[in-house]
């Protein structure tokens, strides 16, 4: 016993040769469409094969109306395999993003933090530099120390390293005890 979910409805439809009596429960007008497009695939195949019967032309046109079903379900099928494919895809995508993000506030800390050391340190050399201004500004006092240091004294460029580097090794070379 099956439950009919509407009211039934008879529609009238030509099909090859013969009127047929339809029922439906569905709108009528795609009852109609669907009777509409087995005449076309029986009047096409009475074309290509004039020589078979209704009968033949009928179940060659349900073969091919059965072989267009195949198809379109096998085209779901991979449109189905793509769609999960492509959700899967963004689920990774959505992951690596966040993980960029997550990489992105970590660099943004510690860029912060050595922002935050690097503003206490130039405050400490303006500091140290307004602490050696201010002792070379006092007359100078003959002292056995010798001369100070001075902060400037003390820096020396990359290339001043490479320069005094290569000084060493060719001393070096030519040192003969």
């Amino acid at each position: 016993m099956s439950i009919v979910n509407g009211p039934v409805e008879q529609i009238q439809a030509r099909i090859g040769k013969i009127t047929y009596q339809l029922t439906t429960t569905d709108d009528p007008q795609k009852m109609r469409d669907i009777a509409a497009t087995a005449d076309a695939m029986m009047n096409q195949v009475a074309k290509k094969s004039p020589q078979l019967n209704q009968v033949a032309q009928a179940v060659l046109a349900l073969v091919n109306a059965v072989s267009l079903m195949e198809e379109a379900y096998e085209k779901l099928q991979s449109a189905r395999a793509d769609t999960e494919l492509a959700n899967q895809t963004a689920e990774e995508i959505k992951a690596e993003l966040l993980r960029q993000r997550e990489q992105f506030w970590q660099m943004k800390k510690e860029l912060l933090y050595y922002r935050n050391l690097c503003e206490i340190y130039e405050s400490k050399l303006a500091e140290r530099a307004e602490e050696v201004d201010v002792e070379t500004s006092r007359p100078a006092r003959r002292s056995r120390r010798g001369r100070k240091l001075l902060l400037g004294d003390l820096q020396m460029t990359i290339e001043d390293a490479l320069m005094e580097s290569d000084e060493k090794e060719a001393d070096d070379e030519f040192d003969i005890d």
